[in-house]
C-alpha cells in the first residue's frame, strides 16, 4: 500500500527520535568507555607505587592488597567488555533502528500502541520502548500474523488483541530508503530484493525476513528436542542460529554462550557461518565437527580417517578390489542391528566374569575375590564399567596401604639394626624398595583385573561377534562374520583406524563411562542432521543427556550413501520422549529454474513450496572432449564475473578433481581459490570445491564440473548430484563431456 506525504512526515520524525536517544546513549557509553580506561590505568599506576615488586618475602599484607588490585581490574576489563558491546550496539542501531511495525490494540483496551521491531531493545529514560528486540515476546507476532486477531505469549500470560497495521520499512545510514504496510508474510518486496542479492563470504542474519513457519521452529520451547527436516534452501542454518540468539536473550541470566554447542558437517561451514550471531549481538556459541570431536576423545596411536578421506574412497575406489570389502565394513558398522550388538556387548562388559581373584600379602588375605565381586556388581553397579574397574583398583589400594607400610617399617627397623646403613633417608628408600619389588606381582595382579583397553575391548568384540549377534536374533552367514572379523583386526592390527570403526569406539568409551563430563551444554544444535547415523545419535545422546537438543537435516541431501541417518524414525525412537519434528516446507535459496531442475534429478516427487523468483534455466551443456568443457569453462568464468557476481562455485566431484581444476585456472590468469580439506578457510570469489565440502555453502553462479557418466556412474550419487546443484542462486551451468550421467538423462528440464 503506497503511503502519502503525511505518513512520511510522522515516520521521519519518528526515526528522527530513535536516532536522538541512539545517539545520546551511544555518547553515554562512549564517556562510560572513556572514563573505564582512564581508571584502569590509574589502577595500575596505583598498583605499581603502592605496592612495588611483589614478593612473598614482602609479608601476607603485600600479597593480600595485590590480590585486591587484581579483583578491582579484573572488575574494570568486564565493564570495560560490557559498554564495549553496548556501543557496538547503538552504532549499528545509527545506521538501521529497526525494519518493522505492527500497531496493537490489545483485548479491552481502546489505545493502540506502536511495535518498532529492530535487532536490539532501545528504552528510553522515561522507560518507554522506542524500539523492542525482534526475540521480545511482542514482536513475534510480526512473524506470525497478517493484519487482524493475533496473539503472543509473555511471563504474564497470553495477550490477546488485534494487529491494526503492519509495516515493513528498509533504513540505510539512518534514512528510511523505502518503506510500505503489508498485510501479507513477510515474502514479497524486502524478501524478493534480499533474495535477488549477491552472495557475500559469510552468512547473513535472516532477522528482517523471518517467516512463520521458522519462527516457529526459533521459539519452540514446548518441547526438548526439534527434530527439523527442511528442503535445500529453507533456510535451516539460518534458523538454527537465530534460535540460539532468541534463547540467549530469552534466557539471558541462566545461559551463555558457553553453554550452547553447534555440530557443523566442516570447519569450512563453522567459518561461513561465524558472523551470523554478532551481527544479532550475541558472542559466538563452540563451534566444532562430530570428527574434531571424536578426534580429541580417541588415542592418538592410531591413524585416524577422516571424513573427507572417507568420501574420497567412496568417490574414487570403486574400481579396486578392495572397494567392496570396505563398503560391506561400512554398511555393517552403521547399521541399526550393528548399535544393538554394541549395546549388547555393553551389557556383556558389565554382568561378565571378571575372574577376579584373592589378594593375598604374605599369608595374609587383603580382600577376597568374593568381596571384589560384591564391590565391583553391588556397590559399585550405579557406575560404569570404566569408573567401576578405578574405583575398584584405589579401593584394593588403599586397603594393601597398611600392610605394605607396616612391611617398610619391618624392614627398615632390619637394616636399622644390622648396622649397614647410617642415613636414615637411604634406609627408607631402600626399605621402600624392597617391598615394591615384592609386590610387583601383586601390582599386576590388580593392573590385570582393573585394565581398561578401549582398543582391547573394541577387538574383543569382533572375537565374539557370532555370539553376539546371535543374543539379538540376528543370524549372519559365517564368511560374512569371518570378513568383518578378519577385516577390523588386520586394520587394528595396522594401527589404522577407519572412520566406522572411530564412531564405534567413541560409542564404547561413552558407554563404558571414558568421556568427560558434559553438564555444562544446556543446548546442542545438530546441523545436517541427514549425514549422521544412528549410532552417531546414540552417542550425541549419550554425551549430553540433560541438553536441549535441535537437529536439522534434508534427508534428499544425504551426501554419503553408506553413512546417513536412513529416515528421522531412527532419531525419533532414540529421543521420542519430548521430541517434535517439524517440516520447514518453502526453499527460498534459488530461483524457480534452478529449484525445479533440481527437485527433477529426485527419484521422490517433491511438492515444497518455492519463492517465485525468476531467472535464467540452468545449461547442461556436452563437449566432446575435456580440452572443449576446459575452454568453456574458463570463458564463463570470466563472463560471469564481468557481470559482477561475487561468488561463483566450481563444483567438482572429488578433492583430486579440484586440485586439477584449480590448476588449470590458474594457468590461464584466473584468481581462484580451492578448497581441498575440510578445515580450509572459505572466502568469497571464486572457489573449486569437492561435491562433499560444498553443502550448506552457497554461491551466486555454480558450474557443476564434468557431470558425465564416467564422472557420475551410480545410483548412490544421486543425492550428491542434487546437494550440488542447489548450491546456486542465481545461475547453474552444468558440464560433461562424452555421455551425460543417467542420473540427468530424464530430467524434464533438459
Amino acid at each position: 500500500m503506497s503511503l502519502n506525504n503525511y505518513e512520511w512526515d510522522l515516520e521521519n520524525e519518528w526515526l528522527q527520535k530513535v536516532l536522538n536517544e541512539a545517539k545520546r546513549q551511544l555518547d553515554e557509553k562512549r564517556d562510560a568507555k572513556d572514563k573505564l580506561k582512564k581508571d584502569a590505568i590509574e589502577t595500575q599506576r596505583e598498583l605499581w607505587n603502592d605496592l612495588g615488586s611483589v614478593s612473598i618475602e614482602n609479608g601476607l599484607d603485600q600479597l593480600s592488597d595485590f590480590v585486591s588490585f587484581m579483583d578491582i581490574m579484573r572488575n574494570q576489563k568486564r565493564s570495560h567488555e560490557f559498554t564495549k558491546k553496548l556501543e557496538t550496539k547503538y552504532e549499528k542501531m545509527i545506521v538501521s533502528p529497526y525494519f518493522g511495525r505492527i500497531d496493537f490494540v490489545e483485548d479491552n483496551e481502546s489505545s493502540t500502541e506502536k511495535c518498532y521491531i529492530g535487532l536490539s531493545n532501545l528504552i528510553d529514560e522515561d522507560y518507554d520502548f522506542l524500539v523492542y528486540d525482534w526475540r521480545a515476546p511482542i514482536s513475534s507476532m510480526f512473524y506470525d500474523y497478517e493484519t487482524g486477531q493475533a496473539s503472543y505469549e509473555c511471563p504474564e500470560g497470553v495477550i490477546s488483541g488485534e494487529i491494526t497495521s503492519k509495516r515493513q520499512y528498509k533504513i540505510n545510514n539512518g534514512k528510511i530508503e523505502y518503506m510500505f504496510d503489508s498485510n501479507l508474510s513477510i515474502d514479497d518486496e524486502i524478501l524478493q530484493e534480499l533474495l535477488s542479492k549477491n552472495s557475500d563470504d559469510k552468512m547473513k542474519g535472516i532477522v528482517t525476513t523471518i517467516q512463520k513457519e521458522q519462527n516457529q521452529v526459533i521459539r519452540n520451547e514446548n518441547y526438548k528436542n526439534l527434530i527439523v527436516q527442511g528442503a535445500a534452501g529453507s533456510g535451516k542454518t539460518s534458523v538454527a542460529l537465530h534460535r540460539i540468539a532468541y534463547l540467549l536473550y530469552r534466557h539471558k541470566y541462566t545461559i551463555k554462550p558457553e553453554n550452547i554447542i553447534i555440530f557443523s558437517p566442516n570447519n569450512i561451514f563453522n567459518d561461513y557461518i561465524s558472523n551470523v550471531l554478532p551481527q544479532l549481538g550475541e558472542d559466538n556459541m563452540y563451534q566444532t565437527t562430530f570428527k574434531d570431536y571424536m578426534h580429541k576423545e580417541l588415542s592418538n596411536e592410531f591413524k585416524k580417517e577422516t571424513t573427507s578421506e572417507m568420501m574420497e574412497y567412496i568417490l574414487n575406489s570403486s574400481e579396486k578390489l578392495a572397494y567392496q570389502h570396505r563398503i560391506k565394513n561400512i554398511k555393517f558398522k552403521t547399521s541399526l542391528e550393528f548399535m544393538n550388538i554394541l549395546k549388547q556387548y555393553v551389557n556383556h562388559l558389565e554382568t561378565m566374569d571378571r575372574g577376579f581373584e584373592d589378594i593375598i600379602i604374605r599369608g595374609k588375605l587383603i580382600i577376597s575375590s568374593k568381596n571384589i565381586q560384591k564391590l565391583f556388581f553391588n556397590d559399585y553397579s550405579n557406575l560404569p564399567v570404566k569408573r567401576r574397574l578405578k574405583k575398584l583398583k584405589s579401593r584394593i589400594l588403599f586397603l594393601i596401604e597398611p600392610y605394605k607400610k607396616a612391611w617398610i617399617d619391618e624392614i627398615y627397623q632390619e637394616l636399622d639394626e644390622s648396622g649397614d646403613f647410617i642415613d636414615k633417608q637411604e634406609m627408607i628408600e631402600k626399605s621402600t624398595l624392597i617391598v615394591n619389588e615384592n609386590l610387583k606381582h601383586i601390582n599386576f595382579k590388580i593392573s590385570q583385573m582393573t585394565e581398561f583397553n578401549l582398543v582391547k575391548i573394541y577387538r574383543n568384540l569382533f572375537k565374539n561377534l557370532n555370539k553376539l549377534s546371535n543374543k539379538i536374533n540376528v543370524k549372519y552367514d559365517n564368511n560374512f562374520i569371518y570378513h568383518i572379523k578378519t577385516y577390523t583386526i588386520d586394520n587394528l592390527n595396522a594401527r589404522r583406524l577407519y572412520y566406522e570403526d572411530q564412531v564405534a569406539l567413541l560409542y564404547l568409551k561413552g558407554a563404558l563411562g571414558d568421556i568427560p563430563n558434559t553438564s555444562q551444554i544446556k543446548y546442542v544444535i545438530i546441523d545436517e542432521a541427514q549425514d549422521y547415523t544412528p549410532l552417531q545419535y546414540e552417542i550425541f545422546y549419550q554425551l549430553f543427556k540433560s541438553a536441549n537438543m535441535t537437529i536439522l537435516g534434508d534427508i534428499n541431501q544425504s551426501i554419503n550413501p553408506f553413512m546417513n541417518v536412513g529416515n528421522y524414525n531412527n532419531i525419533y525412537n532414540i529421543s521420542k520422549n519430548d521430541t517434535c519434528i517439524i517440516n520447514l516446507t518453502k526453499s527460498y535459496r534459488s530461483t524457480m529454474e534452478i529449484t525445479k531442475f533440481s527437485r527433477n534429478l529426485l527419484t521422490e516427487n517433491i511438492s515444497d513450496e518455492y519463492v517465485e523468483r525468476h531467472g535464467d534455466e540452468p545449461s547442461v551443456i556436452g563437449f566432446y572432449d575435456e580440452n572443449s568443457m576446459n575452454k568453456k569453462l574458463i570463458e564463463d568464468i570470466k563472463s560471469y564475473k564481468q557481470k559482477d557476481y561475487k561468488s561463483i562455485g566450481i563444483i567438482t566431484k572429488t578433492a583430486r578433481e579440484t586440485r586439477d581444476v584449480y590448476n588449470l585456472l590458474r594457468a590461464n590468469d584466473i584468481d581462484v581459490v580451492s578448497i581441498e580439506k575440510d578445515d580450509d578457510d572459505y572466502t568469497n570469489g571464486v572457489l573449486v570445491i569437492p561435491s562433499y565440502l560444498a553443502k550448506g555453502l552457497e554461491f551466486d553462479v555454480v558450474f557443476i564440473y564434468d557431470a558425465s557418466n564416467k564422472n557420475y556412474n551410480s545410483e548412490d550419487e544421486r543425492l550428491l548430484l542434487y546437494t550440488c546443484c542447489t548450491r546456486a542462486l542465481h545461475v547453474l551451468n552444468i558440464y560433461y563431456f562424452g555421455e551425460i550421467t543417467s542420473l540427468l538423462k530424464h530430467n524434464k528440464d533438459i
